[in-house]
C-alpha cells in the first residue's frame, strides 16, 4: 500500500540537520484537519495501551511529529473546536459551559482566514454539535453534516449517520467535486467513539473476552435513565471498555482509508496534516461514566496529536505539553500566506516541532530544549455554570483548582495535586506531599486565572439550536432531551 511505503520510507529518528532541512521545506498548498470525536490519547496503541487500537497511527507515527502530552482546553465538542478555530481560550470569551454554542460573529475563525487567502475550505462532520444552523459552517466554501435529511432521533438508527465508513464515502464525493482546488483546507470529523459505543453490523469486536477484558474483575455500571449510552441490557464496565475501544480503532481504520485517498489523489505529498480530537472520555474514572465535559481530569482532556508535512520532523515525540489552543499559531507558521489576524494568536502558543531529547527513548535527541521551564498547558471544566474546574499541567505534574460548593467559601485546600508520571489516571491527590510543586504551578495558575476571568454569558436563543433536523440529531447523540 501507498501508506506503508510512505511511513517506511520515513522511519526512525532524524539528526540536526535533517531536522533544519525539513523546516525549509515549501509552504504547504493542502491543509487537512483530520479529527476524532471523543478519543483519549491513553486507549490509543500510538500512546502504549495494550490493545490494538491504532496501529495505522503507529506507522504513521514514524513519518510524523507527535505529542504526548495534547490537552484541550476545555472538554466538549463545541467549545474544544470554537478555541481551536479562534485561538482563543473558552475562559477569556465566555465560550464554556453549553454543549451547542455559537462562535460569535466578531470573532475571525481558521475557516474564514483560509479562505480569504485564497484555499478551497471544505468539510464533513459528523456530530450535530458543529452544525450548519449553529454557524459551523461560517468560512466554508461546502459544509456536509451526515445527519441532513434524517429524521431519527433514536440513537441506535443515527449511529449509522455517523460511522466513520459514511464520512469517508461523503468527504471522498465532496473532493471530487473540488479537485480543481489549487489550494485546499479540508477538516474531516469521525464520531465513532462517541457514546452509544455501537459498532457497524458487519463489524466484530476483537476485543472482546481478550486478555485485558478477563483480567479485569466484572463491574456493574447502572445506566438507568441516561440519555443516549446503554447498549441493550449490557451493564458490563468490561464490555463497554471493549466496545469503545473497537470503535477506536474503526476510526484508525477509516484514517488509513482517507490518507491512502489523499495519496491517490496527490493530496498527500505537499499538504501539512493534523490529526487530533476535540476531547477524550471518562469510562468510569472518577465515577463518570461514558461521558465528558464536567470534570477536569485527563481521562477526558488528553488527547492524541500528530503533525504531519509541513517542515514537521519525521519520527519525533515531543514530551512537553502542549494546548491544542496553539492551533491557530502552528498553522501560521507552518502557512505564512494565512496572516491570521493577530488577536488569534494572543493566546495560543505554536507547536514545538522539533527533537526533544527527554521525551522518549524512540527520539535521538537531535537538538536540545529551548525553553529553561516546562511549557504549562491551562484548561477548563464544568457542567453548565456549576463549578468551574480550572487546571494547569505539564507533562509530569498537575495543579487544579476546585471551587468550593458554596461559593461564599475559600480554602487553602481547594487545590488538588496529581503526580501523572506515577498516577497517569489521577486517582491519588498529592497536595500535602509535595508543596514545592504546589508553588510552582499555583502562582502561574492564579495568573491565567485572573488574566481570563471573564464570566461566560448566560446563553441566548441564538446559542441553541432550534432547526427540527438539528434537534434530532442532538437528541440521538444525547445532548439534549
Amino acid at each position: 500500500m501507498a501508506v506503508g511505503l510512505l511511513v517506511g520510507a520515513c522511519a526512525g529518528p532524524r539528526d540536526a540537520a535533517e531536522v533544519e532541512s525539513a523546516s525549509q521545506s515549501p509552504a504547504p498548498r493542502h491543509v487537512i484537519l483530520l479529527t476524532v470525536d471523543t478519543l483519549r490519547a491513553d486507549h490509543t496503541s500510538l500512546h502504549g495501551y495494550p490493545r490494538a487500537t491504532t496501529p495505522f497511527l503507529q506507522r504513521l507515527a514514524t513519518s510524523s511529529t507527535v505529542f504526548d502530552h495534547a490537552i484541550v482546553q476545555w472538554p466538549k465538542t463545541g467549545t474544544s473546536f470554537a478555541s481551536m478555530f479562534t485561538g482563543r481560550y473558552p475562559e477569556s470569551t465566555g465560550l464554556a459551559h453549553t454543549a451547542a454554542l455559537r462562535i460569535p460573529e466578531e470573532l475571525p475563525t481558521l475557516p474564514e482566514s483560509f479562505r480569504g487567502r485564497g484555499f478551497r475550505t471544505v468539510a464533513v462532520v459528523s456530530n450535530a454539535v458543529l452544525s450548519k444552523e449553529l454557524g459551523w459552517d461560517r468560512g466554508f466554501d461546502e459544509y456536509v453534516e451526515t445527519w441532513a435529511g434524517s429524521q431519527t432521533e433514536d440513537p441506535v438508527e443515527y449511529r449509522a449517520l455517523l460511522h466513520a465508513g459514511r464520512v469517508n464515502r461523503l468527504a471522498f464525493e465532496l473532493l471530487d467535486r473540488h479537485r480543481d482546488a489549487e489550494r485546499l483546507f479540508l477538516w474531516v470529523h469521525y464520531s465513532d467513539p462517541h457514546a452509544p459505543y455501537i459498532l457497524p453490523p458487519e463489524r466484530d469486536n476483537p476485543f472482546l473476552g481478550d486478555e485485558l477484558f478477563e483480567q479485569a474483575e466484572p463491574t456493574h455500571v447502572d445506566l438507568e435513565g441516561t440519555s443516549g449510552k446503554a447498549i441493550g441490557d449490557a451493564t458490563d464496565l468490561r464490555f463497554y471498555r471493549a466496545q469503545y475501544d473497537a470503535n477506536v480503532l474503526e476510526v484508525d481504520r477509516a484514517l488509513e482509508a482517507m490518507v491512502a485517498e489523499l495519496e491517490r489523489r496527490g493530496l498527500w505529498a505537499d499538504a501539512l496534516a493534523v490529526i487530533t480530537a476535540d476531547h477524550g472520555e471518562s469510562l468510569g474514572e472518577h465515577d463518570l461514566y461514558f461521558e465528558h465535559g464536567p470534570l477536569p481530569y485527563n481521562p477526558s482532556a488528553r488527547v492524541p496529536l500528530l503533525v504531519h508535512g509541513g517542515g514537521a520532523p519525521a519520527g519525533l515525540r515531543v514530551g512537553e505539553a502542549v494546548e491544542l489552543l496553539g492551533l491557530a499559531a502552528t498553522l501560521q507558521r507552518a502557512v505564512p500566506r494565512l496572516q491570521l489576524d493577530g488577536a488569534m494568536l494572543r493566546e495560543g502558543r505554536a507547536w514545538p516541532l522539533h527533537p526533544d531529547p527527554s521525551s522518549s527513548p524512540d527520539v535521538s535527541g537531535a537538538a536540545a530544549r529551548v525553553e529553561a521551564e516546562p511549557p504549562l498547558a491551562f484548561a477548563g471544566a464544568a457542567r453548565g455554570g456549576r463549578r468551574h474546574f480550572r487546571r494547569v499541567q505539564d507533562a509530569g505534574w498537575k495543579l487544579v483548582f476546585t471551587p468550593p460548593r458554596d461559593a461564599a467559601r475559600s480554602r487553602p485546600d481547594d487545590f488538588e495535586l496529581y503526580d501523572l508520571k506515577a498516577d497517569p489516571l489521577e486517582e491519588q491527590d498529592v497536595l500535602d506531599a509535595h508543596p514545592d510543586q504546589v508553588r510552582r504551578l499555583r502562582a502561574p495558575l492564579l495568573a491565567w486565572m485572573e488574566r481570563t476571568a471573564a464570566v461566560a454569558p448566560a446563553a441566548t436563543d441564538d446559542d441553541e439550536a432550534s432547526d427540527p433536523e438539528a434537534l434530532r440529531a442532538l437528541r440521538a447523540m444525547g445532548y439534549v432531551q
